[in-house]
């Protein structure tokens, strides 16, 4: 158990969201997904900056788009 002081690195993020992407690395992170060979993680990373809640809030609102939802 950690100490009140202490706070679990791995969980820092865990409750939050990160912000939106702007439109040229919401078009990236789409082609990269598309291009079959990153995963959500793989394309944040590669972003710099965006955290992975935001590349898979955007491949699903692409998603939706594609498919008439919006």
């Amino acid at each position: 158990m950690l100490g009140l002081n202490k706070a679990d690195a791995r969980r820092s993020r865990s409750a939050s969201m990160s912000g939106p992407m702007d439109e040229r690395q919401a078009l990236a992170a789409i082609i990269l997904w598309n291009s079959g060979h990153f995963d959500t993680q793989d394309i944040a990373d590669v972003l710099g900056g965006v955290g992975e809640d935001a590349v898979c809030r955007t491949l699903h609102a692409a998603r939706l788009v594609q498919n008439g939802g919006v």
